[in-house]
């Protein structure tokens, strides 16, 4: 009998990494010939596209889940401890879920040190995330640092399950480069990227002061920065202030193929927010060759050059030694031999179908 699953969550665009998690859970979910329907909470999700269902207000969200429930679907909430909006969500549809007589299937995002996560010693915050937790039937998160501090809750551990939101399916996403990048790459190098948003967890103004002591020891550096679509007027005024301008391509939002694109013709991958816990972005650009310079979060894989995070010279030097280094070689594309061994040294196990298991197991009961 084939299952119905709600994903309820950020959908693309932007690719980020849960929007392009549940992107990718849809896909292979209607592959094995079941209904998957995602509920849109990205700032796209007033658009009316096909691809999702759209969300216009609260009322209308919690009209919608109801209806879903009613007809049989089980309940996949995506939130984290970023954001007061996504735990009132996630407790709207948990208790819907119930009312129509089941539990619903929680994944929580990121790290263990985000703005409200783990226990903050504040009553009602620390009881709303307790009631978000055991009100789920199933939990998955980021890691087993993350289920730890979940299990502070009163959670009992069995219930929760570490699964990475990467698996090597993402790699077959990759498209060709952006035709409207080509100039910039051709002036530059060597190319460096990075994924941003001008919010305090990627950390913005030290980035940019500490890339343009970077580019001070390596003038033809190119650096290209990908999201942030909505703040460009701001970002621009940071890229003149640092003197960063004529370096830098801001290449906005981009298909998540057309960002894998851009890693892998980047000599260095930065990632700058300490919360993210074991992050999708860097596992790709790993597989596909290219060096990782990251704040060190206590979760990042073997072969990932860290810093101290707001330590200029500790980013300085990290993003230096990855540029001596001599580049890596990526895996090719079609070679599921070749990417399997990347994945193995890098611990990457198949998520994916863990995290489908877990669905089909509680849709069937």
């Amino acid at each position: 009998m084939p299952y119905r699953i709600l994903q309820i969550g950020p959908y693309p665009p932007p690719g980020t990494g849960w929007s392009v998690r549940i992107k990718m859970l849809k896909r292979y979910i209607e592959a094995a010939g079941h209904t998957c329907v995602v509920m849109n909470t990205n700032k796209n999700r007033k658009v009316t596209n096909g691809e999702f269902v759209p969300v216009l207000n609260g009322w209308d969200y919690a009209v919608k889940v109801l209806r879903f429930c009613a007809r049989g679907y089980l309940v996949h909430m995506h939130l984290n401890g970023k954001s007061t909006k996504s735990p009132l969500l996630a407790l709207v549809a948990e208790c819907l879920s119930l009312l129509c007589g089941r539990r619903a299937v929680l994944t929580f995002h990121a790290g263990v040190v985000q703005d409200y996560f783990p226990r903050q010693n504040k009553f009602w915050l620390d009881n709303t995330f307790r009631l978000i937790f055991l009100l789920a039937g199933r939990i998955i998160c980021n890691n087993d640092a993350v289920k730890a501090r979940i299990v502070e809750y009163g959670i009992r551990p069995e219930k929760i399950v570490p699964i990475p939101a990467f698996c090597l399916e993402y790699i077959e996403d990759k498209a060709a480069l952006p035709a409207s990048l080509a100039a910039f790459v051709q002036r530059h190098d060597p190319l460096v990227c990075s994924y941003i948003y001008l919010r305090p967890d990627f950390n913005i103004d030290f980035f940019l002061q500490a890339m343009a002591q970077v580019v001070a020891a390596v003038p033809r550096l190119g650096l290209i920065l990908m999201g942030a679509d909505r703040e460009q007027e701001a970002l621009q005024e940071k890229l003149r202030r640092y003197q960063l301008s004529a370096n830098t391509c801001s290449a906005g939002d981009l298909d998540h193929g057309d960002f894998l694109a851009v890693l892998e013709a980047c000599r260095v991958y930065i990632r700058t927010p300490v919360g993210d816990g074991v992050s999708s972005s860097v596992l790709e650009a790993l597989m596909l060759g290219t060096r990782v310079v990251a704040s060190e979060n206590g979760a990042r894989p073997p072969g990932v050059l860290t810093y101290r995070d707001g330590e200029v010279e500790s980013f300085v030097q990290a993003v230096l030694a990855a540029l001596a280094q001599p580049a890596a070689t990526a895996p090719c594309a079609n070679d599921a031999q070749t990417r399997r061994q990347r994945a193995q040294q890098l611990g990457v196990r198949d998520t994916l179908a863990e995290e489908l298991s877990l669905l089909f197991e509680a849709a069937a009961s």
